[in-house]
C-alpha cells in the first residue's frame, strides 16, 4: 500500500504567518512595546521561537518577559486557543490531499508538538477529515526525526515502512532524516533554507506543499502508465 505523511508546520499549513497575526494581536492586548506593534511582534514571535520549545514553556516566561501577571494554566490554554485560531489552510492543499487518497495512497500527519496545540490547529484548518491518522510527538512519547514516530503513524494505518511511502516536511534534520531513518522517500519545503554540506539529503526538494503532492501523484501514475 503507497502512503504518505506529512508534517504539519510550515508544510500543511503556513505557520509563520499565524504565528505572525497570533503575536500583533497578543502585543495590541497586553500592551507591549512602545507603540510600534510590528517590531514588538517580531520580538514575541523570535522569544518564542528562539528562546523556548513550547507554548507552555513561554506561558511560563511572560511575566519575566512582559510583566503579564496571569496563572500560567490560564494563560497556555488561551495562547493555544488564540495561536490556532489564526490558521487557514490553502484549498489546492486539500484538493491535493483528495487527490492522493483517491489515487489510493493512505496519508497521514507526523508532527513534534503538543498534543492541545498541534490538534488545535488540525481542526481549525479541517484537515482532520482529509487524512487517516494523526500522530503528535507528545502523545507518541517520541519526536521526529526519531524511526520509532513513523513506526507508530504506519502501525495505526496497517502498513510497513519502506519506499512506497513518503514523508514531506520543511525541517532537513527532523522531516527529512527522519524519513531517511525510517527508509521513506522524502521531499523538502526548503523556504529559502539552503542545505549545507553534511546535511540530510532528501530525494526531492519542492518550491511548495502542491508541487510536493504533484511529485508523489507523478510517481504513483508512473508504473500503470509504464505498464500500459
Amino acid at each position: 500500500m503507497n502512503f504518505a505523511f506529512f508534517d504539519l508546520d510550515d508544510t500543511l499549513v503556513d505557520t509563520r504567518a499565524a504565528l505572525h497575526a497570533w503575536a500583533l494581536d497578543f502585543v495590541a492586548e497586553y500592551g507591549i512595546g512602545d507603540g510600534d506593534e510590528e517590531q514588538a511582534a517580531a520580538r514575541v514571535v523570535s522569544q518564542r521561537v528562539r528562546e523556548v520549545e513550547t507554548w507552555r514553556e513561554f506561558a511560563e516566561h511572560v511575566d519575566e518577559w512582559y510583566g503579564i501577571d496571569v496563572p500560567v494554566d490560564q494563560l497556555f490554554e488561551k495562547l493555544a486557543t488564540s495561536y490556532s485560531a489564526k490558521f487557514t489552510i490553502a484549498p489546492s492543499v486539500t484538493d491535493g490531499l483528495v487527490r492522493l487518497r483517491a489515487a489510493g495512497l493512505l496519508l497521514g500527519i507526523v508532527t513534534n508538538g503538543m498534543t492541545r496545540v498541534q490538534h488545535g490547529k488540525i481542526d481549525q484548518v479541517g484537515l482532520r477529515d482529509y487524512v487517516d491518522v494523526v500522530i503528535d510527538s507528545q502523545s507518541a512519547g517520541v519526536r521526529k526525526p526519531d524511526r520509532r514516530i513513523f513506526e507508530h503513524a504506519a502501525g495505526l494505518i496497517g502498513v510497513e515502512l519502506g519506499p512506497r511511502g513518503w514523508m514531506v516536511g520543511d525541517m532537513l534534520d527532523k522531516d527529512v532524516e527522519g524519513g531517511i531513518a525510517a527508509g521513506l522517500r522524502t521531499i523538502w519545503l526548503p523556504h529559502e533554507v539552503v542545505r549545507a554540506p553534511g546535511d540530510p539529503e532528501p530525494e526531492f526538494a519542492a518550491a511548495s506543499i502542491d508541487e510536493a503532492i504533484a511529485i508523489i501523484e507523478g510517481s504513483v501514475r508512473t508504473p500503470a502508465a509504464t505498464a500500459e
